[in-house]
């Protein structure tokens, strides 16, 4: 199948389904999203009353780690299972806590996600960080200049976005070690990942093209807020399915009508 065919129908199916468990789907994702929401608002008000970011930073990033990573393992089991059979219980989403062993394997494989997502990431980040210290160098006044301050951060947040386009794609490569360890349980984390890499090896162009796809649902969900929801359910129900499709072949069974 063509990368371009390939990719629409993954996207076309999965939209399909997501919108026939619209509210299922969002349900999740909130689900998922709730405590990295809640610990942000906390975080944000600790920092501004005590302007110390040390024990914010570490509350944040625990929160990722230990909550949200996790349940976002009960996500994918959730999106898996409206995609092959049409319907699921949003309670899905909840598999992970059901025993230490599910939750301990959800960490795992949470913790090797955050940690290439890190290395990866830092890439794009380091280049910005180089911009906004080369302009504030050239120009030191530019700090007591509110407007110009704006204007830097509004600067550095599209460079950061474009030069993240093609290391987000990589990122999402390893994301095929979610249904590898739900098809079986006693493969490691790491390996997982670079079994998903390998299967999606030749992949990353075409990945950087998924990406891109996405980035009009990315602003709507950004300007609406709860678009969010929709867009990273039907990101990550488009993903399951062009993973399959490249691992197994083109045996998506075909989806139930209303």
């Amino acid at each position: 199948m063509e990368p371009n065919n390939l990719r629409r129908r993954a996207k076309r199916i999965a939209k399909q389904s997501v919108m026939r468990n619209l509210v299922q789907v969002m349900g999740a994702v909130l689900v998922c999203a709730l405590p990295f929401m809640l610990t942000s608002t906390l975080v944000s008000n600790y920092l501004l009353s005590t302007g110390k970011v040390g024990l914010p930073l570490i509350l944040y990033v625990s929160s990722i780690i230990f909550l949200v990573l996790p349940m976002l393992y009960g996500v994918m089991v959730f999106l898996s299972e409206i995609l092959l059979a049409g319907n699921a219980s949003i309670l899905q989403a909840f598999d992970t806590l059901t025993s230490m062993q599910a939750y301990l394997r959800s960490l795992r494989l949470g913790m090797c996600l955050f940690l290439r997502l890190i290395l990866w990431m830092s890439i794009p980040f380091g280049v910005t960080a180089i911009y906004i210290y080369t302009v504030l160098s050239k120009n030191p006044a530019m700090i007591a200049q509110e407007e110009a301050i704006r204007l830097l951060f509004m600067q550095s947040v599209g460079l950061y976005s474009l030069i993240s386009i093609p290391f987000t794609a990589r990122v999402l490569c390893y994301l095929g070690a979610y249904p590898l360890m739900m098809r079986n349980p006693e493969l490691g984390a790491w390996k997982a990942t670079k079994q998903s890499a390998r299967i999606l090896k030749g992949h990353w162009g075409k990945m950087i093209v998924f990406v891109v796809s996405f980035v009009g649902w990315e602003l709507f969900g950004v300007w609406t807020i709860i678009g969010m929801l929709f867009y990273w359910g039907y990101l990550l129900a488009s993903f399951l399915i062009y993973f399959q499709i490249v691992e197994q072949g083109d045996i998506i069974p075909p989806q139930p009508t209303q």
